[in-house]
């Protein structure tokens, strides 16, 4: 097994972390719930024991890792009771309000479905191909076309 220096996770994390907190807010639409995604993902990197092959590995696997948390946070067990229950209204609200901070281009990427959300997110800000995009997400490459095109449809009513 050949794991990660201390100096390379911090240059890891330095180099990335951007763009798995951008990935993590753009799914999550909180700072918080971004915060605590980034800091998941962190976790997994020092867990993982075999270092990745080169840098787009690394980088498509950390994003991967992202989505993979961010749909694990949503399909929780504690996310479905305050949300069906009613009784953490106030902290859903809170997670689920907009920030004031976002520019208008990411509130209105927010607010599309997930699938369109991710690929849109991928492709314009993270400058992924549909190639890349497609293996990232384990898609077809014709699924990731048509979700951008409806995605920029839908944005351009926005």
């Amino acid at each position: 097994m050949n794991e990660y220096s201390c100096e390379e996770l911090s240059y890891i994390l330095s180099r990335y972390a951007d763009t798995i907190y951008r990935t993590a807010y753009i799914q999550m639409k909180s700072r918080d719930l971004a915060d605590d995604i980034y800091q998941e993902v962190c976790m997994r990197l020092l867990k993982q024991q075999d270092k990745l092959l080169d840098e787009e590995h690394l980088k498509a696997w950390l994003i991967r890792t992202t989505v993979c948390c961010c749909k694990d946070d949503w399909k929780s067990a504690w996310r479905r009771r305050v949300t069906l229950s009613g009784l953490g209204s106030g902290i859903e609200s809170q997670s689920q309000k907009e920030e004031p901070e976002c520019g208008w281009v990411t509130q209105c990427v927010q607010n599309l479905l997930e699938k369109y959300r991710l690929n849109i997110h991928l492709y314009y800000y993270e400058e992924y191909s549909q190639k890349e995009i497609a293996q990232i997400l384990n898609i077809k490459e014709s699924s990731v076309s048509s979700r951008l095109t409806r995605g920029q449809a839908k944005l351009k009513k926005c």
